[in-house]
């Protein structure tokens, strides 16, 4: 076993840990994509030329900078270099919906953006990954200004009930005291691999991007798109030995059930998150691995996980696993509806407090103060988030999770508040009443939500509804099921009975081929599109006018969809074109443009 590599400084800022681990293996490989090498040197190096280019901008230390990029070695360089630089970096999904990442950039008014090329489609005046780091950088002598402790370190997007996603501001202090918690419980060094196969915009990935690099290890980052490809992303991990892992429950079932068990051999740590962990998948991961296993917890405002909870003996007997206990520095407090802490056992909300508590979101005062309250048990001044979500702490102090106090669900590892479907549902000129539930998914794990609809007779079908969506919302936000009401029950205080619509949509699964005549492909690429889908959604029949969402498909099914596209036709296509274009008739057609456009450019 390889000597670890020391951190003396308590305070340190992620780029001091970063180049303290480069100045003690400068040649060691840091950074792979399973193609490409960078040493721990040329990191250090590559992110100071970002953070020099940055300066150069106008970009000063406590400013903060967008990053608009999909997962690569470049995105990772990209946020090493603006640690560098003293900025905060927050991170964009440029594969979600182009209306609200203009919308939600616009609004954080960054001191620059920094984009790859499905980024610079969004921000043309954008600086260049590709330019940046493609000018034969060297380390450059040119003293960096480098964070302060107490400064921000990261800025992520989460949903709320106004409708506007909000800022969440957490500093470097936060970020370091959880890092270093994590060497005390599953310390990591030089000979392991950790794999990097989510985005960016869930604050878990800063750990497994960013951990790595501080103490030593090696950052297998999977290229776009190997996520919808399990037996392809099992092969980089296996060929790669890699021994930690972190994923959602429900990615870690099309893992396991698609190809990806050889890849766990190697696991030391498997750590997951973002989901109710179920029993059942605890059970088969089991019989894969003889990994230590961390069912973990933190919403988005403390930083990435703080309370944590390693699977023993019995525990796959369980019908969900427990989310464990604070960090330490971390305390949590469960309350009933007027604040006051219950007694053990007792269901309540959480609220948690100390060294993993964010800022508060960034130009929205009133939420925050809403969600971040005073600390009664903490240091003077400090305060506790209130998450909504319901637990109880059981008899040997170990917290379970109960569900949401309010109607916030978590949908493949991406909070969703219903309402603010229902919100966007009402934009559209002929929806006069709109309610969206959270049902059982029984055919892929976790929830999937179901729209109950009032409209005109001018109703739109559930295709334009889905379009219309998706110019507004991240995809797992998008209902799979549409249903239509004369009016919508309520009780007899008026409110709309959401248990008698939960009811009524875990009735109406979507069903195996939607309402389709099955008109017969005509062109090659229309019988091309068909067979995958017909593989994927495991359907009898599709036809010109089948819909893939109705025919159950989902975010995940989307992803892999489209990477077969890609490896068919060779072309990229985004997530939201299943959306846009749900046919096979309208799909084959983009399909068609997309390939014809890269001939013209030239492209073999």
């Amino acid at each position: 076993m390889s000597a670890q590599i020391p951190h003396a400084h308590p305070k340190a800022t992620l780029w001091d840990l970063i180049s303290e681990t480069a100045t003690c293996q400068p040649d060691v490989i840091a950074l792979t994509d399973g193609i490409r090498q960078l040493t721990y040197a040329e990191v250090t190096a590559a992110a100071a030329h970002v953070a020099h280019a940055l300066s150069a901008a106008g970009v000063s230390p406590g400013d903060t900078v967008a990053l608009c990029s999909i997962r690569s070695p470049e995105q990772v360089l990209a946020v090493v270099g603006v640690l560098a630089s003293g900025a905060a970096v927050a991170p964009f999904d440029v594969r979600q919906a182009a209306t609200a990442v203009r919308e939600n950039v616009t609004r954080l008014a960054p001191g620059a953006i920094l984009a790859d090329a499905e980024g610079v489609a969004l921000f043309p005046d954008a600086l260049r990954l590709d330019e940046l780091l493609a000018e034969g950088w060297t380390r450059e002598s040119a003293p960096l200004p480098g964070p302060q402790p107490t400064d921000l370190a990261y800025v992520l997007h989460t949903s709320g009930s106004s409708g506007l996603p909000k800022p969440v501001q957490v500093p470097h202090s936060a970020v370091h005291h959880r890092f270093q918690w994590g060497q005390t419980r599953y310390p990591i060094g030089p000979d392991d691999t950790v794999a990097h196969w989510g985005s960016l915009v869930f604050d878990c990935s800063f750990w497994v991007v960013l951990a790595p690099l501080c103490f030593g290890a090696t950052l297998l980052v999977a290229p776009d798109g190997t996520e919808a490809e399990p037996r392809q992303l099992a092969e980089l991990f296996d060929r790669h030995r890699v021994t930690v892992m972190h994923s959602v429950p429900s990615l870690l079932r099309e893992f396991t059930a698609e190809g990806g068990a050889s890849a766990m051999a190697a696991l030391r740590y498997l750590l997951i998150a973002g989901e109710r962990l179920p029993g059942d998948l605890i059970r088969r991961v089991l019989d894969l691995t003889g990994a230590r296993i961390f069912n973990q917890y933190g919403p988005t405002e403390t930083c990435i996980d703080v309370l944590t909870y390693e699977i023993g003996p019995g525990d796959e007997a369980l019908d969900a696993i427990p989310i464990g206990r604070p960090l330490d520095g971390v305390h949590a407090m469960i309350a009933d509806e007027a604040g006051e802490q219950v007694p053990e056992g007792t269901p309540g909300e959480l609220l948690i407090g100390g060294a993993s508590v964010a800022w508060g979101y960034a130009g929205v005062a009133s939420a925050t103060a809403d969600r971040f309250v005073p600390d009664p048990y903490g240091a003077p001044g400090g305060r506790l988030y209130r998450t909504g979500d319901l637990v109880r702490e059981r008899l040997d102090g170990v917290i379970e999770f109960l569900g949401r106090v309010d109607h916030q669900v978590k949908i493949r590892g991406v909070r969703v508040e219903p309402s603010d479907v229902e919100h966007v549902l009402l934009l559209h000129p002929e929806v006069s009443q709109a309610a969206v539930v959270a049902v059982e998914d029984l055919r892929h794990g976790g929830v999937r939500l179901v729209a109950h609809l009032v409209a005109g007779e001018g109703a739109p079908d559930d295709a334009v509804l889905r379009a219309f969506l998706a110019q507004r919302l991240v995809s797992a936000a998008i209902p799979e099921t549409y249903l239509r009401h004369l009016t919508l029950p309520r009780l007899t205080s008026g409110k709309i009975d959401r248990l008698e619509l939960a009811r009524q949509g875990a009735l109406d699964p979507p069903t195996a081929f939607g309402e389709s005549s099955h008109e017969v492909p005509r062109t090659e690429t229309e019988r091309a599109v068909a067979r995958i889908w017909q593989d994927l959604l495991k359907a009898e029949r599709v036809g010109l006018d089948s819909d893939f969402l109705a025919l159950g498909g989902q975010s995940l099914l989307a992803m892999r969809m489209i990477a077969r596209i890609r490896a068919t036709f060779r072309v990229r296509l985004s997530v939201r074109t299943v959306f846009d274009a749900p046919t096979v008739a309208r799909f084959a057609a983009v399909v068609d443009t997309a390939v014809a456009e890269r001939a013209g450019a030239g492209i073999g």
